[in-house]
């Protein structure tokens, strides 16, 4: 199970500050080591030169009485005190019994003999090989007074080692207890930086349900403030896209459905994504199908299946002229265009309504056929009347006048015929204009039937 932000967070934080704690410890532990050593070499350093001066200030004879001023010097200062000749050897010790301080070797060569000997103040620390215990020592040089050449104090590690623990101890207890009192702490911090991301997160899933007026928290001005003016960008970004989206399907519906044409849009699966109303117009419905409809269910018509399917096969344009029985015939030019893109499936399909353009294919083939028969009646008339005065009706003076007003008649017919077909010529021009005149019906009908 992944762990919470919060918890997560605060355990980073408590981690850090346990890091922080123990690299802070280290060096405290390190540098309470160092003035340690620089204390208590200070502090041999006063009882060094305390002792030489308290040496070369006494009015005691100190010659052969090395011994015990070493031993009462030593419990006095509660350190060992060891004076040394200018040859090196020890005369007094305060830890060495008189009988063994002629077995003692000589300190010429210890280092802090070694400097004291040259005029400087000597530091070391080692086992001693004498009484066998580890020393800090400190040795100075001595005046001629007190006839000796260095004073040397001592004290055992083991003091120094104990005094090091009590601070080690207080350091880890300061350590301690500041771990425990940061966690309440950090837990605060934690929590309420867990909350100013939650809250992130409720404004982000509010403003991806589409909720415009949602905005996050932009202060105190952090990274999590920052954030969250990106967020508030972002959605004013989004809700300006997605207006502009918006009017670009709201104006690509409007063109759709004032084309005359029908559209559909079916996907590789033959179901349709999109349909215009004059597709449903096309195929007798009353809207266009709800998306995901299959075709062949809202056409039912097995031409169009066949279209699409060629379509989606080839990369050419299918065009096809089909009758559609839905609910009455119609005639229509079929167009299948496979669309890139869309996984090798996609298919624009456009229905090109040819029904009123056949009716009036019709009406127009009807109307020459009317017209034709219309003129042939007085052609014929004309013909026959011509040929029977060509064929000796001049010479009969009583009809030939007759015949002459016949061909009259029949040719101002004809006139009258051509001036409807011109006036009809005129009709169907764009700009013609309809000249309105009273018509009599009655008189028109008399002369039809007297005719």
């Amino acid at each position: 199970m992944t762990p919470s932000l919060r918890s997560r967070l605060a355990l980073s934080q408590i981690f850090t500050i346990l890091t922080a704690l123990v690299i802070v410890t280290t060096l405290a532990i390190v540098e309470q080591r160092r003035w340690l050593i620089s204390w208590h070499m200070q502090r041999l350093e006063r009882g060094a030169r305390a002792v030489e001066a308290r040496l070369a200030d006494s009015a005691r004879p100190l010659t052969g009485d090395f011994e015990d001023r070493a031993g009462e010097l030593g419990r006095l200062l509660a350190l060992r005190v060891t004076l040394i000749d200018s040859a090196g050897r020890v005369v007094g010790d305060s830890d060495v019994p008189r009988d063994r301080l002629p077995l003692v070797e000589n300190h010429a060569t210890r280092p802090e003999v070694r400097e004291a000997l040259g005029g400087h103040v000597g530091q070391a620390t080692r086992v001693s090989a004498t009484v066998s215990r580890e020393f800090v020592y400190l040795a100075v040089p001595a005046r001629r007074a007190t006839g000796l050449a260095v004073v040397r104090l001592a004290e055992p590690t083991a003091e120094i080692a104990g005094l090091r623990r009590s601070l080690l101890g207080y350091s880890v207890t300061a350590a301690l207890v500041a771990l425990l009192l940061s966690m309440p702490l950090t837990v605060w911090v934690a929590r309420s930086q867990t909350t100013r991301v939650r809250e992130l997160v409720t404004v982000t899933e509010k403003i991806g349900a589409g909720d415009p007026d949602a905005r996050a928290r932009e202060l105190p001005g952090d990274e999590i403030g920052r954030l969250g003016g990106a967020i508030n960008h972002m959605a004013l970004e989004l809700r300006s896209r997605f207006e502009a989206l918006q009017r670009e399907r709201d104006e690509r519906e409007l063109v759709l459905a004032h084309m005359s044409d029908g559209v559909a849009l079916v996907d590789r699966e033959g179901r349709m994504v999109h349909g215009n109303r004059t597709l449903a117009a096309v195929l007798g419905a009353a809207v266009p199908p709800p998306s995901g409809t299959p075709l062949s269910s809202f056409a039912r018509s097995p031409e169009l299946d066949a279209i699409v399917q060629e379509a989606r096969g080839s990369f050419q344009v299918i065009e096809r002229e089909l009758r559609l029985w839905a609910p009455s015939q119609r005639l229509v030019r079929a167009t299948a265009t496979r669309l890139p893109g869309r996984q090798g499936g996609g298919v624009l399909l456009v229905l090109h309504d040819l029904t009123e353009l056949e009716r009036l294919n019709r009406v127009r083939q009807d109307f020459v056929a009317n017209v034709s028969h219309e003129l042939k009646t007085p052609l014929t008339s004309v013909r026959g009347y011509a040929e029977t005065l060509l064929d000796g009706g001049l010479e009969d003076p009583a009809r030939r006048e007759e015949f002459v007003r016949v061909i009259r008649d029949q040719a101002m017919r004809l006139q009258d015929l051509v001036e409807d077909l011109l006036s009809l010529a005129e009709l169907e021009r764009p700009d013609a204009r309809i000249e309105k005149t009273r018509f009599d019906l009655r008189q028109s009908a008399e002369q039809q039937v007297a005719e």
